[in-house]
């Protein structure tokens, strides 16, 4: 991690693009002024994180029902296989086989 000390109105550059300006001081609190292109985003550590935290919630929640969509499709499509009459029809290779 790089430590730099900055005055009030002084600036740090990372890269070509991102300027970080220091605009006001007041007692412990440092404002912080960031100048970035469009494209990249800048959060506050805690809403980063907090952001973070939903997205492996979203994407676990996903998985888990994209587990149970396809339990439900095999479910389906073993209720289908069985004919009205109660005789069981295969489908192999996309041919259905009637026993």
């Amino acid at each position: 991690m790089l430590v730099l000390t900055r005055r009030l109105g002084e600036t740090i550059v990372i890269g070509d693009d991102i300027i970080i300006k220091i605009v006001d001081i007041h007692g412990k609190q440092i404002r912080v002024g960031i100048e970035a292109p469009s494209e990249i985003s800048v959060y506050r550590g805690e809403i980063y994180e907090r952001i973070m935290q939903e997205n492996k919630a979203a994407a676990e929640a996903a998985a888990a029902d994209e587990g149970s969509v396809a339990e439900n499709v095999k479910e389906l499509l073993k209720e289908k296989a069985t004919s009205k009459d109660g005789s069981a029809e295969k489908v192999k290779d996309g041919i259905k086989e009637t026993e």
